[in-house]
């Protein structure tokens, strides 16, 4: 079912999104001219007492951190036994909008986004509650007026008070992004939002999962490779995301806060630059032969790769020599010609010799 057209002065126009728990619908506000979203609880759980509560303590939640980071709630209210409340409208969806496998995002862009994303959830780690599901679609975009982006952090439905987080409780989350202990459904606390926000960092970053498996593969698994094997990235990169990816939550980041410092120092580092290209030794001279008019390579180079063109080129290829001409015959060419004349001179000589003395006879 869903709800009512209108809601005292809002206007229903489209569904936005349907959860395990509830459906987001998008309403207008005409009176303030004004986008927003409303959220409101699935027919079959409206009846459950607990989900009721667990829905309300969600408005509830939000309405106290008040923060730019934070889904803001602007009211709330039931419609034909259907709990909702009205909320900030995310016009540019989410951080899942903007991962693509195996396409990072750029380093200054990932620290900016997962640093508001951190101010989001330390409002809330400062209001006792730990999210326990931080990942891409819950992490969402809105425009601001100066034309920039603002993330907000939304979806509490499993959220719990930090007081109420201790012992055994509920497995909830996404296991891509899930801290290993949460997996176990033993005790949490905020080092486990630590871990959930690093492991989205690490995807926006490297365009890969910290893992793929499910629940299992949380519970027992090793640090992801160093994003700076994966991308071209400053190394701090590397001390800031696997610190806070630790298994162990001990040895992870301490707080939010201690993440979103380190996630800053890296991404005011500029990358490194690339490696420079290899140059390959041209081989041993071999046996020159005729000529082919084809280019000798100076190394084998795989086959499906093409030799860039321009200078670089030139350094990884010869041309094919010129006949050389023969160095044995060339000092009897010389000699021909100086040979003659002396053969020319002496029968000169002989034939002028001659005369004279046949005249003298």
């Amino acid at each position: 079912m869903s709800l009512p057209e209108r809601l005292g002065r809002l206007r229903r126009l489209d569904r936005i999104g349907v959860g395990g728990f509830a459906t987001v619908w998008l309403y207008r506000d005409d009176e303030l001219d004004s986008l927003v979203a409303v959220k409101a609880l699935a027919d079959n759980w409206a009846v459950r007492h607990d989900i009721r509560e667990r829905f309300l303590e969600e408005a509830r939640i939000l309405r106290r951190a008040d923060s730019d980071h934070v889904v803001r709630v602007y009211d709330i209210g039931e419609a034909d036994g259907t709990p909702y409340f009205v909320m900030s409208y995310a016009d540019r969806g989410s951080l899942a909008m903007l991962l693509e496998p195996g396409r990072p995002l750029p380093p200054e862009q990932v620290a900016d986004l997962i640093t508001q994303a951190g101010d989001g959830v330390s409002v809330l780690h400062r209001n006792g509650v730990i999210h326990r599901d931080i990942k891409p679609q819950n992490l969402l975009l809105r425009s601001t007026p100066e034309g920039g982006t603002r993330v907000l952090v939304a979806d509490l439905g499993v959220a719990k008070a930090v007081l109420h987080a201790s012992g055994l409780t509920q497995v909830v989350g996404t296991p891509a992004y899930m801290a290993p202990e949460q997996a176990t459904g033993l005790g949490i606390d905020k080092r486990a939002d630590v871990h959930a926000l690093a492991a989205v960092a690490y995807v926006l970053l490297t365009g890969r999962l910290v893992r793929e498996s499910g629940l299992a593969g949380a519970v027992g698994w090793s640090l992801p490779p160093a994003p700076s094997r994966l991308v071209r990235v400053a190394p701090e990169w590397d001390d800031a995301l696997l610190k806070a990816l630790e298994p162990e939550p001990d040895r992870r980041w301490a707080s939010i806060e201690e993440l979103v410092a380190a996630v800053r120092r890296a991404g005011a580092r500029p990358a490194p630059p690339p490696a420079p290209s290899t140059v390959v030794a041209a081989p041993q001279a071999r046996p020159v032969g005729p000529p082919t008019g084809r280019p000798v390579p100076a190394a084998a180079d795989p086959p499906t790769e093409q030799m860039p063109a321009g200078p670089v080129a030139d350094r990884h290829t010869l041309v094919s020599p010129q006949p050389v001409p023969d160095v044995q015959a060339a000092p009897r060419r010389s000699l021909v010609l100086p040979v003659l004349l002396f053969v020319i001179v002496l029968l000169a000589a002989f034939g002028g010799s001659y005369l004279l003395t046949t005249q003298l006879r």
